[in-house]
């Protein structure tokens, strides 16, 4: 009877896995090394001395140069923002570059603004594009601290991923090709990146209740990197009606280079900013997490090292296994 339910178990691994049997966590626990953090700002001279803050996350022992992964904050959040994400990338060996966007920071809320007043500062054409011009800046800033001083040699700057939560995911979408504006359209696309991953995306060209998916593929058809999107059943917006299933609207139509979501079943829109800011945690926040973590680390691991492990949990069913009921996780490869 032993042998014949062992026998059973290992055909439905093999059919939910593709073929293949599969480790059902992918690096859920910390990694093997000691975490330490390093708090500074760079002073972009030639933006008028624009400050932008960082928090890095490195590991304390590991040796050699290790890729790299920046991470943007959404509206009003700061470099303290998706520390469950740095903290755990950097026990893998990871560095990870959580940034700050002076004028769509923390420091709006310091300033008393209402949530209306937020939203019109989301929406400021100057606010935004020092948010995009941020991410090259920063990794020639990163180009430096490389050449010299306490990280000299540190950073793979040949391996570079680019990440952000809401705001921060437009910030990663556009530096990932994507291109902004309305007829005349924008590219701030930074070509030292290789990967992406966006939480909680929102569509280009905004707000859209029949979306018409001929006319966002415009704003997208230069992305030549492939991208993770993460969302959730309810990933509304806390600045406008949105549908959560508008989120899935890039995913739907990028298909020029390999794309994957996550739908997360309950999962919010501050799930995935790591703390909640305002409101009790949910009873689904540290399994969402978890798996926030295992995709995330797993698709760094496949884009930016090159793991063919890593790459086969995610593409071949083992993701798919380790998620069970708890969200939907569809894979899209390039045309």
């Amino acid at each position: 009877m032993l042998r014949y339910l062992w026998f059973l178990a290992l055909v439905l691994a093999l059919v939910i896995g593709g073929g293949r049997v599969f480790a059902s966590e992918y690096k859920r626990v910390p990694g093997p090394f000691a975490v330490d953090t390093a708090l500074g700002e760079w002073r972009d001279e030639a933006r008028e001395g624009r400050v932008v803050p960082y928090k890095i996350y490195y590991a304390r022992d590991v040796g050699g140069a290790a890729p790299v992964v920046i991470f943007s904050h959404g509206l009003g959040g700061s470099r303290e923002g998706g520390a469950y994400l740095g903290e755990h990338l950097a026990s893998y060996g990871y560095v990870a570059v959580h940034i700050q966007h002076p004028g769509t920071d923390s420091q709006i809320w310091d300033d008393g603004i209402s949530l209306s007043a937020a939203r019109e500062g989301a929406m400021d054409v100057e606010s935004a594009r020092n948010r995009f011009l941020d991410i090259p800046f920063v990794i020639d800033a990163l180009e430096a601290m490389n050449a010299k001083g306490a990280f000299k040699g540190r950073f793979d700057l040949d391996h570079i991923g680019m990440s952000g939560h809401s705001y921060g995911a437009v910030s990663t979408m556009v530096a990932a090709g994507q291109k902004m504006g309305g007829l005349r359209l924008r590219s701030y696309a930074e070509e030292r990146i290789d990967a992406a991953i966006a939480y909680s995306p929102s569509p280009a060209g905004g707000n859209l209740r029949a979306p018409n998916l001929d006319r966002l593929v415009r704003h997208y058809d230069d992305i030549r990197v492939p991208i993770f999107h993460m969302t959730g059943t309810e990933d509304g917006s806390p600045l406008r009606d949105m549908d959560p299933e508008e989120r899935q609207l890039p995913f739907k139509t990028i298909d020029t280079v390999d794309q994957y979501l996550l739908v997360l079943d309950g999962g919010d829109h501050m799930v995935f900013n790591g703390e909640r800011v305002r409101g009790p945690e949910r009873d689904t926040d540290a399994r969402h997490h978890d798996l926030i973590r295992m995709a995330s680390i797993a698709f760094w691991d496949a884009e930016l090292m090159d793991d063919a492990e890593a790459r086969a949990w995610l593409d071949e069913g083992g993701f798919t296994q380790e998620l069970g009921d708890d969200g939907t996780f569809e894979v899209k490869k390039a045309r």
